[in-house]
């Protein structure tokens, strides 16, 4: 089975990596102009990537490594995409001329973008679009062509949109990797554990990041007052999952775990992953425009308060100069309607509202 994995960043890679050691035939890609120095160095080293840490280990001989995006997807079953979000627009609109009926496309991290896929594509397109909850596996690219990944993969939530078509995302995403069902896209991205641990964790340790670009969040900038914030945010989640009837994921146990620096030694791989390296540092620029700019427009739609995190999500727009809370993801920016838990449900299972549906 051939897969194409789009984004030839950190995850991009490993994906294309862990998915050619599982016996799958993979096309990685990128647009020349955002070509790491890492594809070249893979390039070089004969399309080889050798991949370490706690999945599966050893040299991964890549199929193919592209720039041109319908080599890329041409009789690939699912497609993977792993861009950063201001990306997503654009490759949703390439993907909508060349994609075929029967492909599959699932994001990782979602951030919503299968909700804007799905748009584009429109509801009679047979194309399954889903995302994954957050990333699929915590990991980094160590040299040119070394790479590691910091957890196994295991049981990954997954949900298309419209949520009726998740049984297909399943079947066909459950042959590369186990998948549990999520209840819908909502309930997977808002699970994502960036979404609670991120944003507080770099915005109290900004200094720190400003003054060393090589600063690790999880090495260094856990502490009991950081954690605090991280309940707190959590906390908060939690009364918005509760009223939407989601499942609520906890990370903060994972949190307390990591901190015990000198406690699980299985965790060390985690703890050396980098980053933040800045304030415009994915942990910051996109998982305040995103997950939590998203959680918070939610809230505000069932008249739920979030103080905690709308505190958060102020300062990261202040450091940035940005407004995350209004041009960020959002429902109205996706165009989600309704203001109950049944309103918002019954549009992400069907994607149309209660009048189309009859």
């Amino acid at each position: 089975m051939k897969l194409a994995v789009l984004g030839g960043g950190n995850t991009g890679c490993c994906m294309a990596a862990e998915f050619t050691l599982r016996g799958f035939d993979v096309a990685l890609y990128d647009e020349k102009s955002y070509w790491p120095e890492h594809i070249d160095g893979i390039l070089k080293n004969g399309g080889i990537v050798t991949l370490t840490g706690h999945d599966l280990t050893g040299d991964a001989k890549i199929y193919q490594i592209t720039d041109s995006l319908p080599e890329a997807v041409e009789g690939a079953e699912i497609i993977f995409i792993s861009l950063v979000i201001w990306r997503h627009q654009a490759i949703c609109k390439a993907l909508q001329q060349v994609l075929r009926p029967s492909q599959t496309v699932i994001f990782s991290a979602g951030n919503f973008a299968s909700i804007r896929l799905r748009g584009i594509l429109g509801l009679d397109s047979p194309v399954v679009v889903g995302e994954m909850m957050g990333n699929i596996f915590p990991c980094r690219m160590l040299s040119d062509h070394t790479a590691i990944i910091a957890a196994k993969l295991t049981g990954k939530m997954v949900a298309a949109f419209p949520a009726q078509d998740t049984p297909k995302l399943l079947e066909s995403v459950g042959q590369v990797f186990p998948c549990t069902k999520g209840q819908n896209v909502f309930e997977t991205a808002l699970n994502a554990p960036n979404v609670v641990v991120h944003l507080a964790g770099s915005l109290l340790n900004i200094a720190s990041v400003e003054k060393n670009p090589k600063f690790g969040l999880y090495k260094e900038g856990l502490t009991p007052s950081v954690m605090k914030c991280i309940l707190a945010v959590e906390a908060e989640k939690r009364t918005v999952m509760d009223k939407m009837g989601y499942v609520m994921i906890i990370h903060s146990d994972h949190m307390e775990k990591v901190m015990q620096y000198d406690k699980f030694p299985e965790l060390d791989d985690f703890r050396r992953l980098a980053g933040p390296s800045s304030r415009l540092h994915r942990y910051i620029n996109e998982d305040a425009y995103s997950g939590d700019a998203m959680l918070l427009s939610l809230g505000e739609r069932l008249g739920i308060q979030l103080p905690t995190l709308r505190s958060l999500i102020n300062i990261a727009s202040v450091i940035n100069d940005r407004k995350y809370a209004v041009e960020g993801i959002t429902m109205d920016m996706l165009g989600i309607p309704g203001d109950t838990p049944e309103t918002i449900n019954q549009y992400l299972y069907t994607a149309k509202l209660d009048w189309q549906s009859v």
